[in-house]
């Protein structure tokens, strides 16, 4: 079966960072691009842990490009490729637009959060699907690639899970820092028209569409991926165990990486990134965005995944609005003495999209870094425990929502900041909730807890 479609060879063209203008007043990131997409790359209809088709879910130099029956998947720089991907957890849905099959399906359907919860740890060690990896003619290590986000639409509903030993809290005090047990699973429906999210679970919540690239990169060298290995045993005397050890189970491709592959002690797993980019679940990712990257082997070998269709900065339950989605970007290559080259890398362009995901009316908490005597932990755990402990104080008290459905809410729509470092050690951090995204008599009551005396009584800014 031929999983990628050509619909045309371009020629090499010069490195541009947007091939659109930069609109005066960005209302929504979506419909950007209608112009030709000149290669299909797609892992979304089959199951990357049981094909491998098209995708991969480790970094390693040995991985080889993504070859269909008829067409090696190397285009010419310039190109503009759709990826289309799956969900992190190799999941094309969440379970209420297709029919669910049981163990070999997608999430089940809402209510059935357990059985949810108990698929997604088992299949923990197959995270991220990564589309890809796609390979420019031409690309030597040294080089550099200009990856133009041109458009991002979702395939499927989204989903966001909260869980007391996932994210941030990693647990209940005092070995981890939530105040109590949690758990919640929430699905998303998008809205095309008015390009927003809405949740059977949050009836007076409506979440802007701001998707972004959770991941995206370029297949590492040797010698970063040893760097990685150096790191990761750091990591053990450090924390007591490595963050992300490395994990034949359920790897892809299994050849190389797998419990009998070729490399199986030394791929790296896609959650923790480096300078080949990788999983650095940035809003900074999205429509309009251009990343600029080092090529580290030869035809660099591009793959995204983990598409999120909104998030706040930090991700604190560790999910995000989870989704399958098409994206189109274009691949341009830049050789040493090229316009652009001497940008030092990992490095972002982009335009309004900043400003666009800054709330228009807020509620800001602010934290410092406290701690118990005899205790070292960092300064900026400390701060960022504080002001999460007030943001979700304040979704629950004055919303009515669960510490879990709190989480939900935060992981998705709160940024989390550093306000100031200057101060070190006693470092400034923010939690900033936007009041915008509640409606009606939700939006009312969070108002007014929030505006205090002396505070005009004005609107939300939406334009």
């Amino acid at each position: 079966m031929m999983s990628v479609a050509m619909f045309g060879l371009p020629s090499p063209r010069s490195l541009e960072f947007s091939s659109m203008p930069a609109p005066e007043c960005e209302t929504n990131p979506a419909g950007k691009y209608d112009g030709p997409v000149d290669y299909t790359i797609s892992a979304f209809e089959e199951s990357c842990i049981k094909t491998e088709t098209n995708c991969y879910n480790r970094y390693h130099p040995a991985i080889p490009l993504a070859r269909p029956e008829t067409l090696a998947m190397e285009v010419p720089s310039g190109s503009v490729v759709d990826f289309r991907t799956r969900d992190l957890w190799d999941h094309p849905d969440p379970g209420l637009t297709q029919p669910w099959d049981g163990e070999d399906g997608a999430f089940a359907p809402i209510p059935d959060a357990d059985l949810n919860f108990d698929k997604a740890y088992g299949d923990l060690a197959a995270v991220h699907i990564i589309t890809g990896p796609v390979g420019v003619a031409g690309a030597m290590p040294g080089d550099k690639l200009a990856i133009e986000i041109l458009d991002i639409t979702p395939l499927a509903q989204g989903f966001t899970m909260s869980h007391t030993p996932l994210g941030f809290m990693n647990g209940v005090k005092p070995d981890g820092n939530s105040p109590e047990e949690y758990k919640a699973w929430v699905t998303w429906d998008y809205d095309a028209t008015t390009m927003s999210w809405t949740s059977p679970s949050f009836p007076d919540v409506v979440v802007p569409y701001e998707p972004f690239l959770g991941s995206i990169g370029v297949l590492p060298s040797a010698e970063t991926v040893a760097l990685k290995l150096e790191h990761h045993a750091t990591e053990v005397e450090l924390y007591d165990n490595p963050q992300w050890a490395v994990n034949p189970e359920l790897a892809v491709p299994a050849a190389v990486c797998g419990v009998n592959g070729t490399h199986a002690t030394e791929c790296l797993r896609t959650l923790a990134g480096g300078e080949y980019f990788g999983n650095t679940d940035t809003q900074r990712m999205g429509v309009g965005t251009t990343l600029l990257l080092e090529c580290e082997v030869a035809g660099c070998g591009v793959g995204t995944g983990d598409v999120h269709g909104a998030q706040g900065d930090g991700e604190v339950s560790i999910t995000a609005i989870e989704m399958a989605a098409s994206v189109k970007m274009k691949l341009t290559l830049v050789k040493p003495g090229d316009a652009g080259y001497a940008t030092p890398t990992p490095a972002m362009y982009g335009t309004t999209s900043i400003k666009r995901m800054s709330p228009g009316e807020f509620i800001s908490f602010m934290g410092f870094p406290f701690k118990s005597s005899g205790t070292l932990p960092s300064q900026y755990v400390w701060a960022k425990d504080r002001i999460d402990t007030l943001a979700l104080t304040f979704l629950m008290e004055v919303g009515g929502y669960t510490y879990g459905e709190a989480m939900v809410l935060a992981s998705v729509t709160v940024d989390l900041r550093v306000a100031q470092l200057v101060d070190k050690p006693a470092v400034g951090m923010e939690a900033v909730i936007d009041l915008t995204v509640f409606k009606g008599a939700k939006y009312a009551a969070f108002k007014q807890a929030a505006a205090w005396a002396g505070v005009s009584d004005v609107g939300p800014l939406m334009g």
